[in-house]
């Protein structure tokens, strides 16, 4: 369960980065659009493009790789999930062994009591002096 866990942190952290560039990538296209209105140098623009083309193309490229950090969360998941049905499964099954070997011991000592009580209750019925 906590490889689980530790995985899905990692998707979130993942998307939380991608969330983080493509922000940076607004805020240069936004420097971008107040330099133009304000006649900054059209090197400056370009430079601001081109970075903020690559700040895009870097978190196109995150996708592939939450998608694959998500498969390997969900296999993680259901991999712990599966265990952990075998360990229940199991502690459930020792539980019922465990039940019926009480039972079985209860009754051997109530058919033991019984067949006591009844050769004490018949130890003076028979023939003394025949």
């Amino acid at each position: 369960m906590a490889r689980a866990k530790r995985a899905a942190g990692q998707v979130n952290q993942t998307k939380a980065l991608k969330n983080q560039v493509l922000e940076y990538a607004k805020d240069y296209e936004v420097q971008m659009i107040a330099g133009g209105n304000q006649s900054v140098s059209i090197a400056f623009i370009q430079d601001a493009n081109a970075f903020r083309e690559k700040l895009i193309q870097s978190s196109i490229e995150m996708d592939g790789q939450i998608q694959g950090l998500s498969r390997a969360s969900e296999d993680t998941l259901k991999t712990a999930t599966q265990a952990r049905m075998r360990t229940r499964g199991l502690t459930k099954l020792v539980d019922k062994m465990k039940l019926e070997a009480r039972k079985k011991k209860a009754k051997a000592e109530l058919n033991l009591f019984e067949d006591n009580y009844a050769a004490r209750a018949s130890a003076n019925s028979g023939t003394k002096d025949a």
